[in-house]
């Protein structure tokens, strides 16, 4: 019956609250959650946790984590026009975020749009990524720079291996 009521409540936020580009099975949405309508899509068994902000167009892939209040924000406000105060300066041009399969994203970091987190990448609590993260490095600070890898090139390739296994059992 707790698994009928969690599909039923992912759907209602699919559909009417968050207006989800797509919704992978056994995805979970926290609570308190703000997200820009008809720009997200969450890949399969994903988790996005409480008072998250995902203020971008995002397409976020299977089996990622995202820890409580992240934050991936874009378009932001131009300070570049000569003569006109930033308020009324528009925005600028809101680029996509992409985040692939297998990513950990620790509390409170913040994401800036246009950028790209490999393949099991981790993010620190609290760090701000401001360009591409590459596959399996672990990056944290302000701005977010690699601290070291999360594998070794042996056990990269067992992981990769892994990972295409359960991506064909459930057939994704």
């Amino acid at each position: 019956m707790k698994k009928y009521f969690k599909k039923m409540w992912m759907l209602y936020l699919r559909i009417f609250k968050y207006h989800l580009l797509k919704c992978g099975k056994e995805s979970y949405i926290g609570m308190a959650v703000v997200i820009r309508p008809n720009c997200v899509s969450i890949g399969y068994k994903s988790f996005i946790g409480p008072r998250c902000w995902l203020a971008s167009k995002v397409e976020i892939g299977n089996f990622v984590m995202i820890a409580a209040r992240v934050a991936i924000v874009g378009g932001d406000h131009r300070f570049d026009v000569v003569g006109i105060p930033s308020i009324e300066a528009g925005r600028s041009e809101n680029k996509p975020v992409k985040i692939h399969d297998d990513v950990w994203i620790g509390h409170g970091a913040i994401i800036m749009h246009g950028v790209t987190i490999g393949e099991g990448a981790v993010v620190a609590a609290g760090a701000v990524v401001t360009k591409d993260v590459d596959s399996y490095s672990i990056v944290a600070g302000v701005p977010a720079s690699k601290i070291k890898m999360r594998f070794n090139e042996d056990d990269i390739i067992k992981h990769q291996k892994a990972l295409e296994q359960k991506r064909e059992m459930i057939n994704l």
